[in-house]
């Protein structure tokens, strides 16, 4: 059964996805909106329940990793003004090899550095330096382990 939905995520993916790499992973039950201004790197896995809400454009660097549950959305509403709130939209930019911890939520505006991890249940809303560690609501974040640079 295990196979059945791996070839149902890949097919999907295909459809959603036409010009994505084929090495990277959607899960079937991820919510994707305007999959189109996706932009995908290499082997990104998006696991399961999470929400890809791209209406402001998404970018994922090489071996990007979202796991179950999270959240990065473009949109919003500007409440500087009364009601009816205007819609608004904002990219999100997460950098090579970033982990997103599950059910953690990232918002338009925001790039990610590359290799930060983001903690389970994390709020993200400002943008996170390359090798952080952010954890909380309110996010709070500290330096994390400094990878090799193969580079």
């Amino acid at each position: 059964m295990a196979g059945l939905g791996r070839l149902a995520s890949r097919a999907r993916f295909a459809a959603l996805a036409p010009n994505a790499p084929r090495d990277c992973v959607l899960h079937w039950s991820a919510e994707v909106k305007c999959p189109a201004r996706i932009s995908w790197g290499q082997r990104v896995i998006v696991g399961p329940g999470c929400t890809l809400g791209a209406v402001g454009g998404i970018t994922l660097g090489d071996h990007v990793r979202l796991s179950k549950g999270a959240v990065l959305e473009t949109a919003g509403l500007d409440f500087s003004q009364p009601p009816p709130y205007r819609h608004t939209t904002k990219p999100i930019v997460l950098e090579e090899g970033v982990w997103v911890g599950a059910r953690a939520m990232i918002l338009g505006g925001v790039t990610i550095g590359r290799q930060a991890v983001i903690g389970a249940g994390a709020v993200v809303t400002r943008d996170v330096p390359p090798f952080t560690i952010v954890t909380g609501q309110p996010m709070r974040s500290k330096p994390g382990p400094r990878a090799i640079d193969p580079a």
